[in-house]
């Protein structure tokens, strides 16, 4: 065995090139695994971690509509409570303008027990907030230039003046991350705030002693408080869809990575068996038992899983925490910390990784240990490629269940099926047709009497090498197409101008007659409000409640923002435009009349019976396809007249949003020029963009270093063919002509049909999106794909410069001689 382990080390560290090529593909695969495999779980973890520096120790939030007593809790399973009572209230600023209509700033002002927030954990032990004192937030004293000691004249619901001291200023952590201007007072010291004089309870955060018992807590506060809103910080159904949806698409990832590993596996593992031989002749002409034999073959590629998972494994660990927190983003509270994965996650990836390299040569191996020990030492290689009849069944059965499984477009595992089993078929199947098209030139060129391509296309159709990177080209190419067609899509979406106007203005509850007035700013041609929220809505009659985004759209459409697809124009009042995902997860057709129950978890939920006037195929805004486009004066019946955003257009846009900045107070709490917010946009899109740019040349580089690895090893078994061709009557030149034509028709065959088939496959990996609520407009644009069809075409014909060059050193009287 010592000489054994001996042979195999030697071998891995003599092929560099093919060792490279492995350890890569199985890198890329390990890695995506990881994410698949630990995303939800740390996912969670951080969620939790996050929640536990906002809420303390909380498990619960009550959401009341009205004020609650000291009975909030009786008959609830053994708890503690925190009682929170918030009003917004202005407060006097310290600015240095001589606009007097801005001299008050509006702040969210949270008033609670002191031992009863200590005891939940969301304020320190060592703050004072009783006795007239208050606590802010450390952005609010940076932006308004408070100290502790400094006073601050708050306004409440009576409009009195009441002087607090700023007693400490903190992090933004616990109740000081609830908002970025927020003032943290005593119950007690809330009374002079508020209207009636008593401070009103209306939220309430519980931490059930027994998290066991979380669920049945949950359960009271529901049954106790039907109109209230009842959070659980770690199982929130929104939040799990978010997760499940972010796991799926790492999914679809991992199961392309999965083929193209598999695939380049198998191809240079036939051509590993192939090549080592000669030494397995040897081991079994000193008695080396087969099943020694068969395990000296699959060890290597044991050990090629073993390191490659490892190292993808290290990369997921030195990548995880800035890709986790670009995933997370909590502007500037304090950022939960990153988990490692879970021991079982590494054991899972490693032996996943072990056993798939260790079945993917299982095959040749048993199929090399048949081959006479007399025809292994005198080298007597066979280079004809001959089909299989299973893999012509298997392949066949699995392209039957892609037609079928293809018709259940609505279901994420069925899509996922028959993408696997479209690629996997046609990699089975896919020798016949490169022996066809072979065939058929082979034919034509001897009608044409060009001799050389004639043995090229004979030899294209019949060599192992040739024939197994054929099949190499179609299944990469076809799923780098997938990748390109994905991205070529996405970067439609990305470059669609929805704004067209040149300042954008986010509101927080202002009313438009309250910005009249920068209608009259020098500069200003055209202003236009945006109607946008996001609610609970049942649809139908069915109990599911579930968060849609809903807009105000104006009769004639909105004139500065373009934002949909597919929606109509003139929405009447008891008529609206529904999200494609939507419409078929309901069975909604365009006609239809449809209850939409708003506010659905709200005090007093508004329905409306409503036409569906079109399909939305794409809110570009949103990025889903759950939107609901409401006409606006119905939107404005049920939700009032706030809109979420004001548009401007006009000739100088800075100098606009500096003026809109100076005039506006707390009306309008972001301002940006359209250009601004495009290129804030563009930072975060740019990183995925060279995610899958990145993947689209890694798969292309892979498939390349396979092909080579294919030609060379290929090319051991063709020497002596070559030898006596070279002595007989064709000159190397020739020889390498023919080598050249040969990569042209078989790379050219792969590349004519991974065309049709990566657009086939495109669509099915939409319809995927699609149900991870992510809905991108498939666009295929024939002539780029021809175009990048061509020009891997090109890269997989160079790889016939690698036989050529080996041929070139080829010791022709060696050869002759050997035999």
């Amino acid at each position: 065995m010592r000489l054994i382990f001996k042979h195999i080390f030697k071998d891995i560290f003599a092929h560099k090139l093919r060792t490279l090529l492995l350890l890569i593909c199985i890198i890329v695969c390990s890695f995506t695994a990881m994410i698949c495999m630990d995303l939800s779980g740390s996912l969670k973890t951080m969620l939790r971690g996050l929640f536990s520096t906002m809420a303390g120790s909380s498990d619960l939030e009550v959401d009341t509509k009205s004020p609650v007593g000291d009975d909030f809790a009786d008959g609830a399973p053994d708890c503690n409570i925190l009682r929170i009572a918030g009003i917004s209230c202005y407060f006097d600023r310290r600015i240095d303008s001589d606009y007097s209509y801005v001299n008050r700033g509006e702040a969210t002002v949270v008033a609670v027990d002191p031992e009863e927030g200590k005891n939940m954990n969301v304020i320190r032990d060592e703050i004072q907030i009783d006795g007239k004192k208050a606590g802010i937030s450390k952005n609010f004293a940076e932006e308004f230039g408070f100290e502790e000691g400094d006073k601050i004249v708050l306004h409440g619901d009576r409009d009195v003046p009441v002087e607090f001291t700023v007693g400490t200023i903190e992090e933004k952590q616990g109740l000081f991350s609830m908002s970025d201007k927020v003032i943290v007072i005593s119950l007690k010291d809330m009374k002079d705030l508020s209207l009636s004089g008593e401070a009103e309870i209306t939220s309430v955060l519980v931490d059930v002693k027994d998290d066991s018992q979380i669920k049945d807590a949950e359960k009271f506060f529901k049954d106790k408080y039907p109109t209230a809103e009842v959070t659980n910080f770690l199982e929130d159904k929104d939040l799990e869809d978010s997760i499940k949806g972010i796991s799926r698409i790492f999914l679809i990832l991992f199961a392309i990575c999965m083929l193209l590993v598999i695939f380049v596996t198998v191809s240079v593992s036939e051509r590993m068996i192939s090549d080592k031989m000669s030494v397995v002749g040897t081991f079994r002409s000193l008695g080396v038992s087969p099943a020694k034999a068969t395990f000296a073959l699959i060890f290597e590629n044991a050990l090629f899983g073993l390191a490659g998972s490892c190292i993808g494994i290290l990369l997921y660990i030195l990548i995880k925490e800035p890709l986790f927190n670009s995933m997370l983003i909590v502007e500037d509270a304090i950022r939960p910390k990153v988990p490692m994965p879970k021991f079982y996650v590494y054991i899972g990836v490693i032996l996943g990784a072990v056993i798939i390299e260790s079945l993917c040569p299982i095959k040749e191996s048993v199929k090399a240990l048949r081959v006479p020990i007399r025809d292994i030492i005198f080298n007597t290689k066979e280079t004809e490629y001959k089909p299989s009849k299973a893999a012509t069944v298997i392949g066949a059965l699995l392209l039957i269940t892609a037609a079928v499984t293809f018709f259940f477009k609505d279901s994420f595992t069925t899509n996922m099926i028959c993408f696997i089993c479209v690629i996997a078929g046609a990699a089975l199947l896919f020798n016949y047709v490169t022996r066809g098209i072979a065939g058929l030139l082979a034919k034509l060129f001897d009608k044409l009497n060009w001799p050389i391509a004639h043995l090229a296309a004979v030899e294209a159709g019949a060599k192992k090498s040739t024939v197994g990177s054929s099949v190499l080209c179609v299944t990469a190419a076809a799923l780098a197409l997938v990748i390109y067609m994905f991205s070529n899509s996405l970067s439609n979406v990305y470059s669609k101008q929805v704004f067209k106007c040149d300042v954008i203005n986010a509101l927080s509850g202002t009313k438009p007659t309250m910005l009249t007035y920068i209608d009259q700013l020098d500069g200003v041609e055209q202003t236009e409000f945006f109607y946008l929220t996001q609610d609970y809505v049942k649809v139908g009659e069915k109990q599911k409640e579930e968060i849609l985004y809903l807009y105000g759209w104006k009769d004639g459409g909105n004139q500065l923002v373009d934002t949909f697809e597919g929606c109509d124009d003139h929405i009447g009042a008891d008529e609206v435009c529904l999200g494609k995902v939507l419409m078929k997860d309901y069975g909604l057709e365009v006609g239809d009349k449809v209850k939409l129950t708003f506010m659905a978890q709200g005090y007093l939920p508004a329905e409306r019976e409503l036409t569906i006037k079109s399909k939305i195929d794409i809110d570009y805004g949103s990025g889903t396809g759950t939107c609901v486009v409401l006409n606006e004066d119905t939107y404005k019946e049920i939700y009032g007249d706030h809109p979420a955003y004001l548009f401007v257009k006009g000739d100088d846009p800075k100098t606009i949003k500096k003026t809109i900045q100076d005039h506006s107070a707390d009306l309008i709490p972001m301002c940006m020029t359209s250009n601004e917010y495009m290129l804030q946009l563009g930072v975060s899109r740019a990183i995925l963009m060279v995610i899958i740019h990145m993947l689209i040349l890694i798969g292309v580089g892979l498939t390349f270093i396979g092909v080579v690895s294919n030609q060379l090893i290929g090319l051991e078994g063709r020497k002596r063919e070559c030898a006596v061709m070279t002595s007989v009557a064709m000159p190397r030149k020739k020889l390498s002509k023919m080598f050249l034509i040969e990569n042209m028709i078989a790379a050219g065959t792969a590349l004519l049909f991974a065309v049709p088939i990566g657009m086939f496959m495109s669509v099915i990996f939409m319809r995927m999106m699609d149900t991870t609520g992510n809905v991108i407009p498939l666009l295929i644009p024939v002539v780029k794909c021809v175009i990048y069809a061509i020009f891997l075409w090109g890269i997989f014909t160079l790889v016939s410069l690698f036989p050529i060059r080996a041929l070139k050193k080829m010791d022709v009287v060696s050869q002759l001689k050997y035999e």
